[in-house]
Protein backbone atom coordinates (compact mmCIF):
# COMPACT_ATOMS: atom_id res chain seq x y z
CA UNK A 1 0.00 0.00 0.00
CA UNK A 2 1.33 3.45 -0.99
CA UNK A 3 1.27 6.82 0.72
CA UNK A 4 -1.66 9.11 -0.06
CA UNK A 5 -1.00 12.56 -1.50
CA UNK A 6 -3.58 14.60 0.42
CA UNK A 7 -2.12 18.12 0.19
CA UNK A 8 -3.26 20.83 2.63
CA UNK A 9 -0.30 20.07 4.91
CA UNK A 10 -1.49 16.48 5.50
CA UNK A 11 0.92 13.56 5.31
CA UNK A 12 0.08 9.86 5.31
CA UNK A 13 1.80 6.49 5.49
CA UNK A 14 0.51 2.95 6.00
CA UNK A 15 1.87 1.02 8.99
CA UNK A 16 2.03 -2.76 8.93
CA UNK A 17 -0.25 -4.85 11.17
CA UNK A 18 0.40 -8.42 12.39
CA UNK A 19 -2.84 -9.68 10.83
CA UNK A 20 -4.60 -9.47 7.49
CA UNK A 21 -6.97 -8.28 6.34
CA UNK A 22 -6.55 -5.35 6.50
CA UNK A 23 -2.78 -5.75 6.89
CA UNK A 24 -2.12 -2.02 7.39
CA UNK A 25 -3.41 0.89 9.46
CA UNK A 26 -3.31 4.42 8.06
CA UNK A 27 -1.27 7.00 9.97
CA UNK A 28 -1.96 10.69 9.31
CA UNK A 29 0.09 13.77 10.20
CA UNK A 30 -1.66 17.14 10.00
CA UNK A 31 0.61 20.18 9.98
CA UNK A 32 -0.03 23.13 12.26
CA UNK A 33 2.07 26.08 13.46
CA UNK A 34 3.80 24.06 16.19
CA UNK A 35 4.53 20.90 14.16
CA UNK A 36 2.10 18.05 13.57
CA UNK A 37 -1.02 16.41 14.94
CA UNK A 38 -0.75 12.62 14.51
CA UNK A 39 -3.84 10.46 14.08
CA UNK A 40 -3.49 6.83 15.25
CA UNK A 41 -0.24 4.94 15.71
CA UNK A 42 -0.56 1.16 15.16
CA UNK A 43 -0.06 -1.86 17.41
CA UNK A 44 2.42 -2.29 20.24
CA UNK A 45 5.70 -4.10 19.54
CA UNK A 46 9.34 -3.32 18.75
CA UNK A 47 8.94 -4.24 15.08
CA UNK A 48 6.06 -1.81 14.61
CA UNK A 49 7.74 0.95 16.64
CA UNK A 50 10.85 0.64 14.47
CA UNK A 51 8.78 0.82 11.29
CA UNK A 52 6.95 3.89 12.60
CA UNK A 53 10.28 5.61 13.32
CA UNK A 54 11.57 4.82 9.82
CA UNK A 55 8.43 6.28 8.22
CA UNK A 56 8.76 9.45 10.29
CA UNK A 57 12.47 9.74 9.45
CA UNK A 58 11.64 9.43 5.74
CA UNK A 59 9.37 12.46 6.20
CA UNK A 60 12.07 14.31 8.21
CA UNK A 61 9.83 14.35 11.27
CA UNK A 62 11.09 13.85 14.82
CA UNK A 63 8.97 12.83 17.78
CA UNK A 64 9.55 16.33 19.14
CA UNK A 65 7.72 17.71 16.08
CA UNK A 66 4.49 15.91 17.07
CA UNK A 67 2.57 17.98 19.62
CA UNK A 68 -0.49 15.71 19.92
CA UNK A 69 -1.27 12.07 19.12
CA UNK A 70 -5.01 11.43 18.72
CA UNK A 71 -6.44 7.93 18.93
CA UNK A 72 -9.64 7.59 16.91
CA UNK A 73 -10.80 4.71 19.11
CA UNK A 74 -9.72 2.16 21.69
CA UNK A 75 -8.61 -0.73 19.46
CA UNK A 76 -5.03 -1.96 19.53
CA UNK A 77 -4.33 -1.41 15.82
CA UNK A 78 -5.02 2.29 16.37
CA UNK A 79 -3.57 3.00 19.83
CA UNK A 80 -1.42 -0.01 20.80
CA UNK A 81 1.83 1.98 20.46
CA UNK A 82 0.51 4.99 22.38
CA UNK A 83 2.19 3.99 25.65
CA UNK A 84 5.62 3.76 24.00
CA UNK A 85 5.10 7.05 22.17
CA UNK A 86 4.11 8.81 25.39
CA UNK A 87 7.46 7.69 26.82
CA UNK A 88 9.02 9.54 23.85
CA UNK A 89 7.27 12.71 25.02
CA UNK A 90 4.12 12.71 22.87
CA UNK A 91 0.88 13.94 24.40
CA UNK A 92 -1.94 11.48 23.82
CA UNK A 93 -5.63 12.28 23.39
CA UNK A 94 -8.77 10.13 23.38
CA UNK A 95 -12.45 11.00 23.59
CA UNK A 96 -13.60 12.09 27.03
CA UNK A 97 -15.53 8.85 27.80
CA UNK A 98 -12.42 6.70 27.28
CA UNK A 99 -11.38 6.72 30.96
CA UNK A 100 -14.35 4.50 31.81
CA UNK A 101 -13.27 1.80 29.36
CA UNK A 102 -9.51 1.62 29.98
CA UNK A 103 -9.78 -1.45 32.29
CA UNK A 104 -11.54 -3.47 29.55
CA UNK A 105 -8.97 -2.34 26.98
CA UNK A 106 -6.14 -3.59 29.20
CA UNK A 107 -7.88 -6.81 30.27
CA UNK A 108 -9.46 -8.81 27.46
CA UNK A 109 -10.26 -11.62 29.89
CA UNK A 110 -12.78 -9.41 31.65
CA UNK A 111 -14.23 -8.09 28.37
CA UNK A 112 -14.79 -11.51 26.84
CA UNK A 113 -16.09 -13.00 30.09
CA UNK A 114 -19.00 -10.57 29.88
CA UNK A 115 -19.58 -11.52 26.23
CA UNK A 116 -19.47 -15.23 27.15
CA UNK A 117 -22.16 -14.70 29.80
CA UNK A 118 -24.25 -12.88 27.21
CA UNK A 119 -23.69 -15.68 24.67
CA UNK A 120 -24.76 -18.34 27.16
CA UNK A 121 -28.08 -16.55 27.67
CA UNK A 122 -28.51 -16.50 23.89
CA UNK A 123 -28.21 -20.28 23.56
CA UNK A 124 -24.58 -20.50 22.43
CA UNK A 125 -23.01 -23.96 22.76
CA UNK A 126 -20.51 -24.84 25.47
CA UNK A 127 -17.50 -24.86 23.11
CA UNK A 128 -18.24 -21.30 21.93
CA UNK A 129 -18.59 -20.02 25.50
CA UNK A 130 -15.34 -21.79 26.47
CA UNK A 131 -13.58 -20.21 23.48
CA UNK A 132 -14.63 -16.74 24.66
CA UNK A 133 -13.45 -17.50 28.20
CA UNK A 134 -10.04 -18.63 26.91
CA UNK A 135 -9.15 -15.27 25.32
CA UNK A 136 -6.32 -13.32 26.95
CA UNK A 137 -4.85 -9.88 26.25
CA UNK A 138 -2.27 -9.93 23.41
CA UNK A 139 1.02 -8.04 23.68
CA UNK A 140 0.07 -5.91 20.66
CA UNK A 141 -2.47 -4.10 22.86
CA UNK A 142 0.21 -2.37 24.95
CA UNK A 143 -0.78 -0.76 28.23
CA UNK A 144 -3.20 2.14 28.40
CA UNK A 145 -3.41 4.72 31.17
CA UNK A 146 -5.49 7.90 31.45
CA UNK A 147 -4.80 10.05 28.35
CA UNK A 148 -3.04 13.40 28.65
CA UNK A 149 -5.93 15.05 26.81
CA UNK A 150 -9.61 14.11 27.05
CA UNK A 151 -11.21 15.38 23.86
CA UNK A 152 -14.72 16.80 23.70
CA UNK A 153 -16.98 17.08 20.68
CA UNK A 154 -16.30 20.26 18.72
CA UNK A 155 -13.14 22.26 18.04
CA UNK A 156 -9.95 20.90 19.58
CA UNK A 157 -8.49 23.43 22.00
CA UNK A 158 -4.86 24.52 22.40
CA UNK A 159 -3.77 23.76 18.83
CA UNK A 160 -3.30 26.34 16.06
CA UNK A 161 -5.09 24.44 13.28
CA UNK A 162 -8.86 24.30 13.34
CA UNK A 163 -9.71 20.60 13.78
CA UNK A 164 -13.07 19.36 15.04
CA UNK A 165 -13.93 16.21 16.97
CA UNK A 166 -17.05 14.34 15.82
CA UNK A 167 -18.24 11.74 18.34
CA UNK A 168 -19.09 8.70 16.19
CA UNK A 169 -19.68 5.65 18.46
CA UNK A 170 -20.75 2.33 16.97
CA UNK A 171 -17.70 0.34 15.96
CA UNK A 172 -16.34 1.35 19.37
CA UNK A 173 -18.07 3.12 22.26
CA UNK A 174 -15.39 5.85 22.30
CA UNK A 175 -14.85 6.30 18.55
CA UNK A 176 -14.32 9.76 17.10
CA UNK A 177 -13.75 11.14 13.64
CA UNK A 178 -11.69 14.29 13.03
CA UNK A 179 -12.88 17.00 10.62
CA UNK A 180 -10.42 19.39 8.99
CA UNK A 181 -12.48 22.31 7.58
CA UNK A 182 -9.55 23.73 5.57
CA UNK A 183 -9.25 20.57 3.44
CA UNK A 184 -12.84 19.37 3.98
CA UNK A 185 -11.42 15.93 4.84
CA UNK A 186 -12.82 13.74 7.61
CA UNK A 187 -10.42 11.28 9.25
CA UNK A 188 -12.85 8.49 10.08
CA UNK A 189 -10.81 5.84 11.92
CA UNK A 190 -12.89 2.68 11.50
CA UNK A 191 -16.22 4.52 11.50
CA UNK A 192 -16.42 4.55 7.70
CA UNK A 193 -14.28 2.20 5.59
CA UNK A 194 -14.22 1.89 1.78
CA UNK A 195 -14.25 -1.89 1.23
CA UNK A 196 -16.00 -3.39 4.23
CA UNK A 197 -18.75 -2.43 6.64
CA UNK A 198 -17.17 -1.87 10.06
CA UNK A 199 -17.77 -4.51 12.72
CA UNK A 200 -20.43 -3.54 15.28
CA UNK A 201 -19.80 -5.28 18.63
CA UNK A 202 -21.74 -6.12 21.76
CA UNK A 203 -20.94 -3.60 24.47
CA UNK A 204 -23.32 -4.74 27.20
CA UNK A 205 -26.87 -6.09 27.49
CA UNK A 206 -28.45 -2.63 27.56
CA UNK A 207 -26.47 -0.66 24.96
CA UNK A 208 -27.48 -0.95 21.30
CA UNK A 209 -24.26 -0.19 19.44
CA UNK A 210 -25.97 -0.38 16.05
CA UNK A 211 -28.38 2.39 17.11
CA UNK A 212 -25.32 4.48 18.00
CA UNK A 213 -23.68 3.58 14.70
CA UNK A 214 -26.65 4.52 12.51
CA UNK A 215 -26.97 7.83 14.40
CA UNK A 216 -23.24 8.45 13.86
CA UNK A 217 -23.51 7.77 10.13
CA UNK A 218 -26.40 10.19 9.81
CA UNK A 219 -24.40 12.81 11.73
CA UNK A 220 -21.84 12.81 8.89
CA UNK A 221 -24.44 14.25 6.52
CA UNK A 222 -24.27 17.63 8.26
CA UNK A 223 -20.57 18.17 7.43
CA UNK A 224 -19.35 19.71 4.20
CA UNK A 225 -16.67 17.18 3.30
CA UNK A 226 -15.19 16.11 -0.01
CA UNK A 227 -13.16 13.09 1.10
CA UNK A 228 -12.91 10.57 3.91
CA UNK A 229 -9.46 9.45 5.06
CA UNK A 230 -10.18 6.05 6.67
CA UNK A 231 -8.22 4.04 9.20
CA UNK A 232 -7.67 1.26 6.65
CA UNK A 233 -7.55 0.91 2.86
CA UNK A 234 -7.79 3.74 0.32
CA UNK A 235 -9.34 7.22 0.37
CA UNK A 236 -13.10 7.55 -0.07
CA UNK A 237 -13.85 10.14 -2.76
CA UNK A 238 -17.66 9.98 -2.58
CA UNK A 239 -18.31 10.06 1.18
CA UNK A 240 -22.08 10.52 1.07
CA UNK A 241 -22.46 7.60 -1.34
CA UNK A 242 -20.42 5.40 0.97
CA UNK A 243 -22.53 6.42 4.00
CA UNK A 244 -25.70 5.49 2.09
CA UNK A 245 -24.19 2.14 1.04
CA UNK A 246 -23.40 1.23 4.66
CA UNK A 247 -26.85 2.29 5.86
CA UNK A 248 -28.42 0.16 3.11
CA UNK A 249 -26.28 -2.83 4.13
CA UNK A 250 -27.62 -2.67 7.68
CA UNK A 251 -31.18 -2.18 6.45
CA UNK A 252 -30.93 -5.29 4.26
CA UNK A 253 -29.39 -7.36 7.06
CA UNK A 254 -32.19 -6.30 9.40
CA UNK A 255 -34.75 -7.36 6.80
CA UNK A 256 -33.02 -10.74 6.48
CA UNK A 257 -33.21 -11.28 10.25
CA UNK A 258 -36.91 -10.38 10.28
CA UNK A 259 -37.49 -12.94 7.52
CA UNK A 260 -35.57 -15.57 9.53
CA UNK A 261 -37.83 -14.92 12.53
CA UNK A 262 -40.96 -15.43 10.40
CA UNK A 263 -40.29 -19.16 10.82
CA UNK A 264 -40.86 -18.85 14.59
CA UNK A 265 -39.18 -18.16 17.92
CA UNK A 266 -35.38 -18.58 17.91
CA UNK A 267 -32.44 -18.03 20.25
CA UNK A 268 -29.82 -15.45 19.37
CA UNK A 269 -27.42 -18.27 18.57
CA UNK A 270 -29.91 -19.91 16.20
CA UNK A 271 -30.39 -16.60 14.38
CA UNK A 272 -26.59 -16.27 14.09
CA UNK A 273 -26.24 -19.71 12.51
CA UNK A 274 -29.03 -19.00 10.01
CA UNK A 275 -27.69 -15.56 9.15
CA UNK A 276 -24.09 -16.79 8.74
CA UNK A 277 -24.68 -20.25 7.31
CA UNK A 278 -21.18 -20.82 5.87
CA UNK A 279 -18.47 -22.43 8.05
CA UNK A 280 -16.55 -19.86 10.12
CA UNK A 281 -13.29 -20.08 12.07
CA UNK A 282 -13.32 -19.20 15.78
CA UNK A 283 -12.54 -15.51 15.34
CA UNK A 284 -15.10 -14.90 12.60
CA UNK A 285 -17.72 -16.84 14.55
CA UNK A 286 -17.18 -14.46 17.49
CA UNK A 287 -17.64 -11.51 15.13
CA UNK A 288 -20.72 -13.04 13.52
CA UNK A 289 -22.41 -13.64 16.88
CA UNK A 290 -21.79 -10.07 18.03
CA UNK A 291 -22.94 -8.60 14.69
CA UNK A 292 -26.15 -10.66 14.90
CA UNK A 293 -26.85 -9.54 18.46
CA UNK A 294 -26.20 -5.90 17.50
CA UNK A 295 -28.84 -6.23 14.77
CA UNK A 296 -31.33 -8.01 17.01
CA UNK A 297 -31.08 -5.25 19.61
CA UNK A 298 -31.40 -2.60 16.88
CA UNK A 299 -34.54 -4.19 15.40
CA UNK A 300 -35.94 -4.64 18.90
CA UNK A 301 -35.54 -0.89 19.51
CA UNK A 302 -37.72 -0.30 16.44
CA UNK A 303 -40.50 -2.41 17.96
CA UNK A 304 -40.41 -5.00 15.16
CA UNK A 305 -39.21 -7.93 17.28
CA UNK A 306 -39.21 -8.83 20.97
CA UNK A 307 -36.98 -10.81 23.29
CA UNK A 308 -38.39 -13.28 25.80
CA UNK A 309 -36.14 -13.37 28.85
CA UNK A 310 -35.66 -16.81 30.38
CA UNK A 311 -32.78 -19.16 31.26
CA UNK A 312 -32.11 -19.08 27.51
CA UNK A 313 -33.57 -15.99 25.80
CA UNK A 314 -35.52 -16.22 22.56
CA UNK A 315 -36.51 -13.75 19.83
CA UNK A 316 -39.73 -13.47 17.86
CA UNK A 317 -41.70 -11.03 15.74
CA UNK A 318 -43.99 -8.63 17.60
Amino acid sequence: MKNFNLGHGILHFPLKLPWAPPGFVNIYLIENDEGFIMIDCGVNGDEYFDELKINLQNLNIDFSDINLLIGTHMHSDHIGLSGVLREEGLKFGLYENSEEFIPKYNDWTDRFRLISEFAKKQGAPKEFVEDLNSITTPSTTGKLTTPDVLLKEGEIKDISRNLEVIFTPGHDISEISIYDPSSKIIFSGDHILPRITPFIPIHDEETSMLNHYVDSLNKMKSFEHTKIAPGHFEMIDNPQNRVEQILLHHEKRSEKIINILKDGELTGWEVTKKLFSRPLDAMNLRLAFQETMAHLKYIESQGKIKQKVSEVNTWSLT
